[in-house]
């Protein structure tokens, strides 16, 4: 298949690049312009990055035109691009996380895709964190998609809107959309083990991120009933799923996209790598 990357150069971007090239898939890599790439200071170090960028586009305010024709012949759509800092200005967040992302869905209906995989996060449920604690009306339980949404910042609220994207393409243009509350990714996976709490709690390590995404690019979803998953949206192309690694402490609820995309997380391992 043919597969478009945004944020390609971006740490979980080139975990996901790399596993869809071994698989076959030919890849096309979407990424900030070099200088404000460097500028941005994300995933630098990593000299492979440039490379695996086919089109270096700034999504806020590249073309329609441009971008469809870039997308065209493409049949699955990885959408990672965002600003990925809670804390940096709301303008910015705004600017690639809101306005690039419906830009992104856009064009990718205009060029003709036929799936979408998107990255939430799982920031868009942090609110309801408290409620896991002695006395809490989820304690003992795992979030999952049943309990609805509590951001608690903007960039949160972002990644909220990006999950009704998905929910807007898959019902009013028949696209298969992905929603993927993305758990946390690091470049030094030691720092879950020496951390530990929320960090470990909610970690993806490198190897699961690459399994998951092998999945949602490749897998079936004709079966899928959003039925079978209690408080899940009633669209039938529309998936919403958390993805993470089974660590110690993990909060939050893995299903549906296990069973639908018929993927495991690894077992976790003991001690860092």
């Amino acid at each position: 298949m043919r597969v478009a990357v945004t944020g390609v150069a971006g740490l979980i971007g080139g975990v996901v690049h790399d596993r869809l090239l071994e698989r076959g898939h030919e890849l096309i890599g979407i990424a900030l312009p070099h200088d404000a790439w460097l500028a941005a200071s994300r995933n630098t170090d990593d000299e492979r990055a440039p490379a695996r960028v086919t089109h270096h586009f700034d999504l806020a305010s590249v073309s329609d035109a441009e971008l469809t024709e870039a997308l065209a012949g493409v049949d699955v759509l990885v959408h990672l691009a965002a600003d990925a800092n809670p804390s940096n200005p709301d303008e910015s967040i705004r600017s690639n996380n809101f306005i690039a992302s419906e830009r992104v869905m856009r064009c990718a209906a205009s060029a003709g895709i036929r799936r979408a995989v998107l990255a939430s996060s799982g920031l868009v449920q942090i609110g309801l964190e408290d409620r896991l604690e002695p006395g809490g009306d989820l304690e003992g339980e795992l979030i999952g998609v049943e309990h609805g949404v509590a951001p608690t910042s903007f960039y949160g609220e972002s990644k909220v809107h990006v999950e009704m994207l998905g929910e807007e393409y898959a019902a009013g243009r028949g696209m298969e959309c992905i929603a993927v509350r993305i758990g946390t990714v690091v470049p030094n996976e030691s720092e879950h083990w020496e951390r530990g709490g929320r960090l470990q709690a909610t970690a993806f390590l490198q190897a699961d991120v690459a399994n998951f995404y092998e999945r949602a690019v490749e897998a079936d979803l004709g079966d899928w009933m959003p039925s079978s998953c209690r408080g899940h949206p009633q669209i039938d192309s529309y998936l919403i799923t958390a993805a993470q690694s089974d660590s110690p402490g993990r909060f939050v609820d893995l299903e549906p996209g296990i069973s639908i995309l018929d993927w495991q997380p690894n077992a976790w391992p003991e001690h860092a790598p």
